[in-house]
């Protein structure tokens, strides 16, 4: 470190640098505010905070220092976009890469590959042999049926009846809805349609939105305080509560996104014939356990247990995976992974279906554009965005993707039970290296 950056150092110590300024002085002052050394002034920030906090915490902190990712960007010439703030480093996640699967879907209709990043043993394994038998039974289908984002803003009227008139008029009046829509000026951010909800004198107005190939949440809530403001604007004696009512419902298992959807709805379907079941999974395997498997684990357990939307095997270990490795958001994997297994014992197999009601995620924005992430996202085709609203076959074609993947495990997973203890058995020795005794 040369003496002009300890300088900025010690001045960031003794607090005469703000922990949001430091990347702009460390540009500007080390590096003349090229733009061609934006990455190097923002890793020079991060290692500056991340000795800080190793000198005073006595701790070493090598591995996070010396693991970077680039980022940062440059706003109007002259305002840094550090990605986060107070960013010190980086944690990384070990990665592996299933596949290629053949998928038939709408949007993907190809072998792909399956990016995922994941410190839990024998779940690349467990997609992987999901993906065999899925091949071998000449694909899976896919469908996205819902595209949308919602952000919910609460208003209070002066009494239950203009309450009441207000949620009358948002059913009725498209003018309304129409002019509404005309205050969102982001390009990428379409108002679709309104629903609201009456508790007294509250209105929660659960407004729907289409968002291109970003997943939408910034977009969606500038555009959701533009109408509000707009329709208070309208309204005498009217005040804004909040603008999220957690009705959108935003990173959390809600029933309302898996009736309504939010973000992406895909469905999956594979018939997977009797023989393939025998040739890959463990002796004992059968199209009639595996139903009996996913009812009475998927639906009686889930059931019991009081969950809300986990009808699935084990779906949030995949979409934890999937998101990691392609930069998404991953508090929406508490919502994504709201899933619905279906395994019917049919005729010559088994007939195994996936739904997907909420997946939310992007191809654009947050931490799909940098890094590790962008090169996952290039490689299963999904690294670019559209130029309009309605051009997003980018993120259309990662939420058939996700959702296959996501098929795979399942598959395998309640395949594996159906075998008895093989799903142990094989934990043990792909996390331990120890043989079943």
């Amino acid at each position: 470190m040369n003496e002009k950056l300890k300088s900025i150092k010690d001045q960031f110590i003794n607090g005469k640098i703000k922990n949001q300024d430091l990347e702009g002085v460390v540009f500007k002052e080390i590096y003349g505010s090229d733009t061609l050394k934006l990455r190097d002034a923002c890793r020079d920030a991060s290692i500056i905070r991340c000795e800080d906090i190793e000198e005073k915490s006595g701790i070493s902190l090598s591995f996070i220092k010396s693991s970077q990712i680039d980022n940062c960007s440059l706003i109007g010439g002259e305002k840094i976009l550090s990605g986060i703030e107070m960013k010190v480093g980086a944690a990384l996640i070990p990665m592996g890469i299933a596949g290629p699967m053949l998928v038939k879907g709408q949007y993907v209709n190809d072998n792909v590959y399956i990016p995922l990043a994941t410190n839990e043993a024998a779940l690349v394994a467990g997609v992987q042999r999901g993906i065999k038998a899925i091949n071998m039974s000449g694909g899976l289908k896919t469908l996205v049926h819902y595209d949308g984002m919602s952000r919910a803003p609460m208003i209070e009227a002066p009494d239950i009846y203009e309450a009441r008139n207000l949620c009358e008029q948002m059913k009725t009046d498209h003018e309304l809805l129409k002019d509404l829509g005309m205050v969102v000026k982001d390009p990428f951010v379409r108002l679709e349609y309104i629903d609201p909800y009456q508790l007294g004198t509250k209105v929660l107005l659960r407004m729907t939105f289409k968002t291109g190939d970003a997943m939408g949440m910034n977009g969606v809530t500038k555009a959701s305080a533009d109408i509000t403001k707009a329709l208070l604007a309208r309204l005498n004696g009217w005040k804004l509560i909040t603008i999220s009512s957690n009705l959108c419902t935003d990173k959390k298992a809600a029933h309302i996104n898996v009736l309504n959807g939010r973000g992406k709805s895909i469905q999956t379907e594979v018939f997977v014939p009797e023989e393939v079941l025998v040739k890959v999974f463990k002796a004992g395997t059968t199209s009639k356990k595996v139903e009996k498997v996913v009812f009475h684990k998927c639906y009686l357990g889930s059931a019991l247990s009081g969950t809300i939307s986990g009808f699935n095997v084990n779906a949030a270990n995949t979409v934890a995976a999937f998101y990691s490795a392609t930069g998404q958001d991953l508090a929406h994997v508490i919502s994504s992974s709201s899933c619905f297994v279906q395994a019917d014992a049919v005729e010559g197999g088994l007939h195994f279906m996936v739904s997907l009601p909420c997946m939310e995620l992007a191809t654009i924005g947050g931490g799909t554009m940098f890094g590790t992430a962008k090169e996952a996202l290039n490689l299963i085709g999904c690294g670019g965005f559209g130029k309009s609203v309605d051009d997003n076959s980018n993120v259309l074609r990662l939420a058939e993707i996700a959702a296959a993947a996501v098929t795979a495990l399942d598959l395998n997973t309640a395949c594996a039970q159906a075998a008895g203890y093989e799903m142990a058995d094989s934990h043990v020795k792909l996390a331990r290296g120890e043989e079943d005794k």
